[in-house]
């Protein structure tokens, strides 16, 4: 596998893929792989280089897509709902279960492909909006502590806490419970081991129901 960085269209079989995007059917065709199965590193570098065109249909493109395929993609609309469904389950199963995951688990620099797979989780994530009328402007989250790996106030990133169970000595392990942003808890972890931070839009889900089902809004 020909490859110069961890982003999506960082490395050969994701350039040779992008010259045979010509329609959302070919982006769909990339999703083929089975759950359960390894990923070898071409057809997972391919799976990410169609999840990033998914991305950018949702307007949220990658810094690093190539430019004629940026113009290409204007012209499939919005993802539906299964296309985003199968893209986010096959991007999942790269990260999870992939011969590409394992070869950046090898490198010196692993960081830089859990980096570039968070991303791509948020911008294949929903614009969830508020329940409010009125969209107040984002504050930064309660932060109780900074963050254990960059030391950094949590601000308006992704976290969570992490907890470990250190054997101190005595009967029982203590509990030491850490917070992290994301990103920084990510970093740090096996590839096939990152936090997946997957979200899903109750509101979407509902629409696309009654839509499957042929019911109107008005209707319960």
């Amino acid at each position: 596998m020909g490859a110069w960085g961890a982003r999506g269209f960082e490395n050969d079989a994701a350039l040779d893929f992008v010259g045979t995007i010509k329609s959302v059917k070919d982006l769909a065709a990339a999703f083929a792989s089975q759950p359960g199965k390894n990923i070898d590193a071409d057809t997972a570098s391919m799976i990410i280089a169609a999840a990033e065109c998914v991305a950018a249909m949702l307007g949220r493109p990658a810094d690093d897509i190539p430019e004629d395929l940026a113009v290409r993609l204007i012209g499939f609309g919005k993802p539906d709902a299964v296309l985003l469904l199968t893209t986010r389950n096959h991007v999942s199963m790269v990260i999870s279960h992939s011969e590409l995951s394992e070869l950046w688990a090898e490198a010196d620099n692993p960081d830089e492909f859990n980096l570039a797979m968070t991303g791509l989780i948020d911008r294949l994530n929903p614009d969830i909006k508020p329940k409010t009328k009125k969209a107040q402007k984002k504050k930064s989250q309660f932060n109780p502590s900074p963050c254990a790996f960059c030391n950094k106030p949590m601000g308006e990133a992704e976290f969570g806490m992490f907890e470990l169970l250190v054997d101190m000595g005595g009967d029982q392990p203590h509990r030491l419970g850490k917070w992290a942003h994301i990103s920084c808890l990510n970093a740090r972890l096996h590839p096939a081991h990152i936090i997946q931070a997957w979200k899903s839009d109750p509101d979407a889900i509902r629409a696309e129901a009654k839509r499957l089902l042929g019911k109107s809004d008005s209707e319960d």
